[in-house]
């Protein structure tokens, strides 16, 4: 089978979907539950200018990612 999703909504990742099926009689299984997964990478952070007198490296990322 396959469920297409609504394509109004964005999934970000962590979020929970619940798939059950229905017979032809009306009977509907338990539910099985599973999470989004986010695969999407982080835009490349900004980097301030660098230059020989800089004493560190600064710019913004995205919230919760690790920079190095």
């Amino acid at each position: 089978y396959t469920i297409d999703l609504p394509g109004n909504k964005k999934f970000n990742g962590g979020e929970q979907l619940k798939v059950t099926s229905t017979d032809p009689s009306g009977n509907k299984s338990d539910e099985k539950v599973i999470d989004v997964k986010d695969t999407t990478p982080p835009v490349a952070p900004t980097v301030s200018e660098v230059t020989s007198e800089s004493p560190q490296v600064s710019g913004t990322a995205e919230a919760g990612s690790t920079v190095k």
